[in-house]
């Protein structure tokens, strides 16, 4: 006689195997859909399911206790979520560009010396206070941020000190700041000033790009005597007064030994165009809740996944995850039944 019954254990594990596959195997709902002959909704409410289970950022530093080194690379990107007051937003005139009534950022900052990523939030932009909640969250989970690195916007160093109630030492990431260079370059308004624009940002490459920290000042001193010669308009009068604005924070990697400092903010970059391509086939989230607890569960799968193709200096990493690299024992854990 066939037996008629069912087992919820089979059952969990089912539903844990599809989440598995969509976040390990980049498997689109509609993948999972032909595969486990599930209508699309329902294999995307049992990721959601998953995702509002998941332990936090908290949980895991008071439980697995990581040891980082205080660097942070820190960035934002944006997601699509729906706006359940877009219309309320147009009528009084929130928002001046309304492609931002359906989206928010996604705050991550990786820990430099181990990869992991100590804390992970959704805010409405890179405002003071979702800066702030960010940099609260993250100290009570135990980092103690000695060097932020970061883009142009200065209102993350100075979440920071708010937070940590101390000047934060700040490397400013290089492309960000030589891309308004070639913003201006390529700018058909300034087509008349190419030529000086360029000279300049090649007078600038070899003093941030030198090889020592005193040979960077001997070349910047020499540039404070002839800066005249580059400010021949408003623009070069500009794009000079931000490069000795912000002198200290473009060689601060110089005053440490080599490596220990990034010059860019490259590595947050590119967890962020992971995350930006696994949710390239969703549509969006249908809400707030919905979207952070799906990042929660994308950046503690990204903290348990082994890294398998770390070039040099870095190629001791492979074969560890974020969170063994910062000694975490996590070899018999499951970051979906935590």
């Amino acid at each position: 006689m066939e037996c008629k019954k069912s087992f919820v254990f089979g059952q969990k594990d089912k539903k844990l195997e599809i989440v598995r596959r969509h976040l390990e195997d980049s498997s689109s709902y509609r993948t999972i859909q032909k595969r486990n002959r599930l209508t699309k909704n329902t294999a995307c409410k049992t990721v959601n399911e998953a995702a509002q289970t998941i332990k936090d950022s908290f949980w895991v530093a008071r439980n697995l206790k990581p040891k980082w080194g205080g660097i942070l690379v820190f960035d934002g990107t944006y997601i699509r979520v729906k706006n359940q007051f877009a219309k309320l937003a147009r009528r009084l005139g929130w928002y001046q560009d309304e492609r931002f009534l359906h989206k928010m950022i996604v705050l991550l900052g990786v820990d430099f010396h181990t990869r992991d990523l100590p804390h992970y939030s959704l805010g409405d932009n890179e405002n003071m206070i979702d800066l702030v909640m960010y940099f609260q969250q993250l100290k009570e989970n135990g980092y103690d941020t000695k060097i932020l690195v970061r883009d142009g916007n200065q209102r993350i160093s100075k979440a920071a000190e708010h937070v940590y109630g101390r000047p934060i030492i700040t490397q400013l990431c290089h492309y960000h700041f030589l891309s308004k260079f070639d913003e201006k370059i390529a700018c058909k308004e300034l087509l008349a000033e190419r030529q000086f624009i360029t000279e300049l940002k090649n007078r600038i490459c070899s003093i941030i790009y030198a090889s020592d920290i005193g040979l960077a000042c001997k070349r910047m001193n020499d540039f404070m005597v002839n800066q005249n010669q580059f400010r021949i308009s408003k623009t070069m009068n500009e794009l000079s007064d931000k490069f000795i604005r912000d002198f200290e924070q473009l060689t601060m990697y110089l005053q440490y030994p080599k490596g220990y400092v990034p010059r860019t903010s490259n590595m947050v970059e590119g967890m962020n165009r992971q995350l930006k391509g696994r949710l390239r086939s969703m549509c969006g989230f249908e809400s707030i809740s919905s979207a952070e607890n799906y990042i929660r569960l994308w950046c503690l799968k990204r903290r348990f996944q082994k890294f398998t193709d770390c070039k040099k200096p870095y190629q001791n990493f492979n074969g560890r995850a974020p969170l063994e690299i910062a000694g975490c024992s996590i070899s018999k854990l499951d970051y979906l039944k935590l």
